[in-house]
């Protein structure tokens, strides 16, 4: 069966002047030395997800001929809902100020349009060290998969966010206690809807977790206070909105009382993942990762990316992960420099040099 995702054209991105794919198979794996462009390929494949790829680098980096027009594109061909489609994001800079753009059938649309279509999920050996150390990459990463199981959420986080800038602005220039009372209110809701999409999402993913005996890797969800105790943490909420805003700003919002911050944790055993090894932390988080993707693999395009998949890992793991998501239909794309023997048969796989 042919893939959804057909085809990709790179022009003047990263190291790549031109350059085409065409994919034939549901599982692509690209091999090749090291700097070649292996990465950069699955980068522009993560595009389809809202955002500057998995990286998260500035547009002006991707820019790879630095001609009198800066620009530079991305051009998918993908099949979705038994018709042919194509995208183009554009990246390029007029009067000195860089954009990102996307093209549907040559007609604009707005980024948040892709989490209709698509959902991506990539893992790399900087995401398993950022995902480690930093709380707010994997509040960020697990904000982006619940945008996937409801879309609005990824208005509510860009507005808030907007909110929460604004407020800052105006206690750093005004004493006008009524914009505040104004943006506060807002905030509050706006809260109290992530919330609540939130919690719905875990309730749903963990009654699926219940009856998935094909777990790829066991692991424990814990939620946040905001997710476990919705009421006790909207009254939190509330009056630390209000004492933020009281003059001097002596207040700040705690991070257990801010929706955008509230997520959960996983663990293995009961052990926190920076208490795990680098393998087990490496397999917690892709169980993580393949769960939550096999759990929203519904009405939509399903892709993951998996960068130096070799890396750390022994041969039986590595055809552990390409089985898991042969057996779930994940369009998949892996790279690595080793040379390797897959053991078994994996149906659907075709391995792309790159040089």
């Amino acid at each position: 069966m042919p893939p959804p995702l057909k085809g990709l054209q790179l022009f003047n991105y990263r190291n790549f002047k031109n350059k085409k794919e065409i994919f034939n198979f549901e599982h692509t794996l690209f091999k090749g030395k090291n700097a070649v462009g292996k990465t950069n390929i699955l980068e522009a494949i993560s595009f389809l997800c809202p955002g500057t790829g998995f990286r998260k680098d500035v547009i002006q980096n991707f820019i790879f001929e630095k001609q009198e027009k800066l620009k530079s594109s991305i051009a998918f061909d993908f099949k979705n809902e038994d018709l042919e489609n194509h995208l183009i994001v554009e990246l390029s800079n007029k009067d000195e100020r860089w954009s990102k753009q996307y093209f549907l059938n040559d007609k604009k649309i707005q980024q948040q349009k892709l989490l209709d279509i698509f959902q991506l999920f990539w893992f790399t050996e900087t995401d398993k060290i950022y995902f480690i150390k930093n709380n707010q990459y994997q509040r960020n990463t697990i904000n982006r998969i619940i945008c996937y199981f409801d879309p609005k959420l990824f208005t509510l986080l860009s507005q808030y966010t907007n909110l929460r800038r604004e407020k800052k602005r105006i206690l750093q220039s005004s004493k006008d206690n009524s914009w505040l009372i104004s943006i506060d209110k807002q905030l509050f809701n706006i809260g109290k809807f992530i919330i609540e999409i939130k919690i719905g999402f875990l309730k749903e993913f963990q009654n699926f977790l219940l009856g998935d005996s094909k777990k790829f890797y066991d692991f424990e969800i814990m939620p946040s206070f905001g997710l476990s105790q919705k009421e006790n943490f909207l009254e939190k909420f509330q009056r630390e909105l209000s004492d933020e805003s009281k003059w001097p700003n002596d207040h700040k919002l705690q991070p257990q009382h801010d929706p955008k911050k509230s997520v959960f944790d996983i663990t293995h055993n009961l052990k926190n993942i920076s208490q795990l090894s680098s393998a087990q932390s490496k397999m917690l988080i892709l169980s993580l990762l393949l769960s939550c993707a096999k759990f929203l693999n519904r009405n939509k395009i399903t892709i993951f990316l998996i960068d130096e998949i070799f890396d750390n890992f022994d041969i039986v793991n590595t055809n552990k992960v390409i089985q898991y998501c042969a057996e779930n239909k994940f369009q998949t794309f892996f790279s690595t420099t080793d040379n390797f023997t897959l053991q078994g048969n994996i149906d659907n796989l075709e391995i792309k040099e790159i040089f």
